[in-house]
């Protein structure tokens, strides 16, 4: 018995000293660029004992000293060290040249990029943050070959355009003149953004750092899956999840100054006399062309002009000129804005479950008047592996947002407004009606300081139940249900010292505008997953879903106050109603998906998707379409006459076809007829009535595309050089447009499927490394794409449709085309009686006579060119030497083509008397005949203002240092990073308003271009 316990004490004291010998190791995996790589498997080699790092590289387990720890993940060489008691590891993974096979999420599912078949692109999510972008739009911009991402506004929180190789939709924006209805019709060609398996609107209220990957599915074979929702691409975004491990935090913050860039070029005091002078000797010498006589130099010369007359009655204008007082409208209300952001994640987990969460805020003011954008963020998600078969999980994201517009005529009355115009009186005071000369204008102090607001504030609440059961290692289900509620209210108020309200309190003006907004996505998933031979594997995914959309909205418009004390809050102290209204909207969309992805000795790739929509926006007997597609791939560089080629890293070819349907042109409604109130008079009596407002359509079905994509995949010299080519064709079928009618029928127009597009194109991306040394790295990353759209076919024998001022459908031409007259120069003095033909003058526009019938007239437009560019492109350079890092990202639009609000109100032709301060152009005098632009006053009879808004723009200029693991140690942190941005500092273009990008929009309510320097810290725990 005592030889029994001594050998049981033995036999403890031995485990215990094991046990007692192993320690807690910890530490944090990065790239060569000190970036952390997540999802690093870190295994004590021969065993089982293993974890994985979080998101930020962060990992913890057991260890004994003399035990090997292996570091694999795909994509970086594994890498093995001898553990010998260290309480902390960083450790440093290189790069695989020979097989970067990251994880790419395809919808419904993911697969490895080396298995693509389809055109798909992606940004991690140190791409989305690197550049401290507020929005994921803008850090997407210029990144990805084939996306071309335009602001539509300069001021904080503004929307973007996103549009996925070109426009497939036809859609009726009067060429471009409008910004405003172009922003609306940039709504139905966006593509389709999916967060974390729920079907979204508004990318925008986003944070960037909470995001874990976004992959863009660009050929119709990728975006297959999703059928009609993915007609115009689909950008799909994965938000970040937690990774078993020991809990880490990480905290991230920003600070910088926004201020206005690229500031337009306007007269100053002594210019704007000047631009005066000529303005008005040109209007008195346009006046002697009488009875055949041309005037001369020396007659324009001799012209009088009384200056003091011009310059108000009062004299003022004319004592500031002479004596050189003048004011800087411009300039004394603009100011620096301050952005600042502030993003605390944490992320863990064990025995099977794993938590993230996150709190963000993002504060970005504006560089005009009360302009700002304050966002939250709230995101949690919790993973519980419940057992070997099912495992559970929620995630759950909260954004809410504040936009504040602030006056929509600040930016325009504060450069319009001539310098010679006093804005406060001897004593001080503000006045009110500075221009005394054209009364329209208040005093831009008042708009400054909050008179005229404009508000925004959206709650979104998005999440994503799911649960997972996989009976087998081949065989899994997965159902999961993704609600999404949208609340947004609206607020306008014009107040009295306003320009709506000229100090007269019933034009005061208060506009109450709110929506609620309820969507839901039901999926249910089954995946296979099994080896037919031991050189063919077969995956399959089965889908049904189901998506349901229900919007409500109201709006009321009030004026008449007798205080300027209220707000859009107070819209009942109106004693005028001018407009309410309620409305309601709802939509459904129901599918059944599969998909088949087959693969022979892992290098001939096939792919087979098939999706059934029906959409309950369409005809009754038309609302349910079949969408298929089939890809294939050749990896030829895994084959054997091509293992001994050294240089040769990587060939694979590619080749698909792909339909996709789209019903997001109509509206819930469309193919039905419907009512509207309609007020008549019975006998003696006004009766209150309804009438047939629309005709219905019990042909509408789905707008279809067909597209056919070519793609190759390069790399050579251990892939230091790679690149990705991509030929497609798309063509759309049964194109959804209104259709304008005759006055005869009663309907000025009928939605249908009246037409065909085509988009193909060509994209270029390539990447290199150009130097690699132990210390110094330098990269680059190039992409280009050039899409040519036009449209195909149009209803029946209609091959031309004009609309508004400026707009045309037409075949053969692009579906956003400029339609005007050709401008052939400049009338010449010894052209003036051929000029007197057209009724012109020289110092006006020559337009081109297309029929030869001695008269200008709207038979004489053409197409001018199109405002989608020619092509667009984008380069990112990175140098890294230690832990020092530094990069410059570019991105240009070249050949967009459009009407320049900015000229149309600041260009000195435009002809209003020279009452306001003009942008500086080279514009025509009898002294200066070889001018670009015509004479100022009356150098442009009709509307003429389109503009090349070409830009090459440095998006961003960033400079990052990664502590080295020595500092890290003694500050007890497992990441710290310091980084400085200069977003937007230089754009090259011809254009001379604020921005090139924002060019097509209405000078009402645009805003500069803004220059944001921003300091940075990130670090973790």
């Amino acid at each position: 018995m005592e030889k029994l316990k001594l050998l049981l004490v033995t036999l403890l004291i031995g485990y215990a000293s094991a046990s007692w010998s192993q320690s807690k190791v910890s530490g944090v995996v990065t790239d060569s660029q000190n970036v952390p790589i997540p999802g690093v498997n870190v295994i004590i080699k021969g065993t089982s004992n293993g974890a994985a790092t979080d998101f930020d590289g962060n990992f913890q387990l057991n260890a004994k000293s003399g035990d090997v720890i292996t570091f694999s993940f795909i994509g970086f060489v594994t890498k093995e060290l001898t553990y010998k008691g260290q309480g902390s590891l960083n450790v440093k993974l290189e790069e695989d040249a020979a097989q970067l096979d990251e994880v790419v999420v395809i919808g419904y599912g993911s697969v490895k990029r080396t298995d693509l078949t389809g055109a798909v692109e992606s940004l991690d999510t140190k791409a989305l943050t690197e550049q401290k972008k507020t929005d994921i739009g803008q850090a997407m911009q210029g990144r990805i070959a084939g996306v071309d991402v335009r602001t539509l506004s300069n001021k904080p929180g503004a929307p973007l355009s996103i549009d996925i190789r070109g426009n497939t939709v036809i859609k009726n924006t009067d060429g471009g003149r409008d910004g405003i209805s172009d922003s609306a019709a940039d709504d139905l060609s966006k593509p389709l953004y999916v967060v974390d398996g729920i079907f979204f609107d508004d990318i925008n209220i986003l944070n960037p750092a909470d995001i874990q990957q976004m992959d863009v599915l660009k050929d119709a074979s990728a975006t297959a899956i999703y059928g009609a929702r993915g007609a115009n691409g689909v950008v799909i975004i994965t938000t970040k999840n937690g990774i078993e491990g020991k809990t880490v935090f990480t905290y991230e913050a920003t600070l910088g100054v926004r201020s206005a860039t690229n500031v337009p070029d306007m007269y100053n005091g002594d210019e704007y006399v000047d631009f005066v002078d000529k303005a008005l000797r040109s209007t008195a010498w346009k006046g002697l062309f009488q009875n055949g006589n041309v005037p001369t130099v020396e007659d324009y010369n001799n012209v009088v002009v009384d200056l003091s007359r011009e310059l108000r009655t009062t004299n003022e204008e004319a004592s500031n000129a002479a004596n050189g007082r003048y004011t800087d409208w411009a300039g004394d209300y603009r100011h620096a804005g301050i952005q600042t952001s502030h993003n605390l994640g944490m992320s863990g987990g064990e025995n099977g479950l794993t938590y993230s969460g996150s709190i963000g805020y993002l504060s970005d003011e504006g560089v005009v008047g009360i302009e700002g954008y304050d966002r939250y963020n709230l995101s949690a998600s919790i993973t519980k592996k419940v057992s070997d078969q099912f495992t559970a999980g929620v995630k759950a994201y909260l954004a809410l947002s504040e936009r504040e517009e602030g006056s929509r005529e600040l930016f325009r009355s504060t450069l319009r407004l001539a310098p010679t115009v006093n804005s406060f009186d001897p004593d001080g005071n503000v006045i009110l009606f500075p221009d005394d000369q054209d009364g329209r204008f208040t005093n831009p102090y008042y708009d400054a300081q909050g008179a005229w607001k404009t508000n925004t504030k959206s709650l979104d609440v998005i999440a994503n139940v799911f649960l997972n059961y996989a009976p087998t290692e081949w065989l899994s289900f997965k159902t999961q249900f993704a609600p999404n509620i949208k609340n947004t209210r609206f607020g306008e108020y014009r107040g009295l010292y306003t320009k709506a309200a000229r100090n007269e309190p019933a034009r005061i003006q208060s506009h109450y505008d709110s929506s609620f907004k309820t969507s839901y996505t039901w999926d249910n998933i089954i995946n296979f997953d099994f080896d037919i031979t031991e050189t063919q594997n077969l995956k399959a995914t089965l889908i049904s879903s189901v998506y349901y959309n229900q919007l409500e909205w109201s709006n009321i418009e009030t004026r008449d106050f007798d205080t300027d004390s209220y707000s859009f809050y107070n819209t009942a102290a109106g004693l005028d109603v001018r407009d309410y209204d309620t409305n309601y909207r709802k939509e459904t969309l129901s599918s059944f998906a599969g998909r088949l992805n087959y693969s022979i000795a892992d290098k001939y790739l096939f792919t087979f998707t098939g999706r059934y929509d029906g959409s309950s926006k369409l005809a009754v007997n038309n609302k349910w379409a079949f969408f298929p597609s089939a890809a294939f791939a050749w990896k030829a560089s895994d084959e054997d006459f091509l293992q001994d080629v050294d240089w040769l890293s990587n060939l694979k070819m590619r080749l698909s076809y792909g339909e996709s349907g789209n019903d997001s042109p109509v509206s819930s409604y469309s193919s039905l007829a419907f009512l509207s109130g309609s007020d008549y008079v019975f006998g003696d009596t006004h009766t209150n009535g309804v009438g047939v407002a629309g005709l219905p359509n019990y042909e509408l079905t789905w707008e279809r595309s067909k597209e056919v994509n070519i793609g190759l995949n390069l790399g050579v010299l251990q892939n230091r050089i790679t690149l990705g080519l991509e030929l497609y064709r798309k063509k759309t079928v049964d194109a959804i447009l209104d259709k304008t009618l005759s006055n005869i029928t009663g309907y000025s127009t009928a939605t249908g499927n009246y037409g065909s597009v085509e988009n193909k194109g060509i994209e270029i991306t390539l990447n290199t490394v150009n130097v690699k040394t132990d210390d110094f790295k330098w990269s680059t990353s190039i992409n280009f794409a050039k899409n040519k759209n036009q449209i195909l076919e149009l209803d029946g024998d209609l091959d031309k449709e004009t609309y508004g001022t400026h707009g045309v459908l037409e075949v053969g031409q692009p579906v956003d085309a400029i339609y005007s007259y050709q401008v052939d120069g400049i009338w010449q003095l010894d052209e003036a009686a051929e000029a007197a033909v057209y009724g012109a003058f020289p110092g006006q526009y020559k337009y081109r006579d297309v029929d030869n019938s001695g008269t200008i007239g709207a038979e004489d437009k053409m197409v001018l060119g199109q405002v989608s560019p020619d092509w667009i492109g984008g380069m990112t350079n990175t140098f890294t030497y230690k832990n020092l890092d530094f990069s410059v990202q570019v991105y240009t639009r070249q050949g967009s083509f459009g009407h320049s609000e900015f000229y149309s109100h600041f260009a000195p032709y435009n002809g209003d008397d020279a009452t306001f301060n003009k942008i500086k152009l080279d514009y025509w005098t009898p002294n200066n005949t070889d001018a670009k632009y015509p004479a100022p006053e009356y150098g442009h009879p009709g509307e003429w203002y389109y503009e090349d808004l070409s830009f090459v723009k440095i998006g961003n200029i960033g400079l990052g240092y990664q502590f080295n693991d020595d500092v890290l140690e003694k500050l007890r942190m497992s990441s710290l990073r310091l980084t400085l941005d200069i977003q937007n500092p230089f754009v090259f273009t011809d254009y001379k308003g604020p921005d090139p990008e924002t060019g097509l929009q209405n000078s009402y309510n645009s805003g500069y271009l803004t220059k944001t320097i921003l300091f940075g810290l990130k670090l973790s725990y």
